[in-house]
């Protein structure tokens, strides 16, 4: 067996990022908006609303959302009265 600690022909690494940018806000804000904001996301697992009429709040996406079961399979759903422009629900049922 080599061992890689002392092996001389090995070289640093000259292609991968800076520390810095894995802590940068400003690089995370990017990243979210080109990679994550234009494609398909995680809403929830099916798990989550395992019974018709149960539904799930999704907090990771403002509240905005919430996924609901019915008869049909899951849905993804808007939680915004339209006419009060407020979430529709805060809590999760029972």
């Amino acid at each position: 067996m080599s061992d890689l600690a002392t092996a001389g022909h090995l070289r640093p690494a000259t292609t991968q990022f800076p520390v810095s940018w894995y802590l940068d806000p400003r690089v995370l804000e990017v990243e979210q908006q080109l990679l994550f904001a234009r494609g398909p996301g995680y809403a929830g697992h099916e798990l989550m609303v395992p019974n018709p009429g149960d539904f799930q709040v999704l907090a990771a996406r403002g509240d905005a959302q919430m996924l609901v079961r019915n008869a049909q399979g899951i849905e993804l759903l808007s939680n915004v009265c339209r006419h009060r422009i407020t979430p529709s629900r805060r809590t999760w049922p029972a």
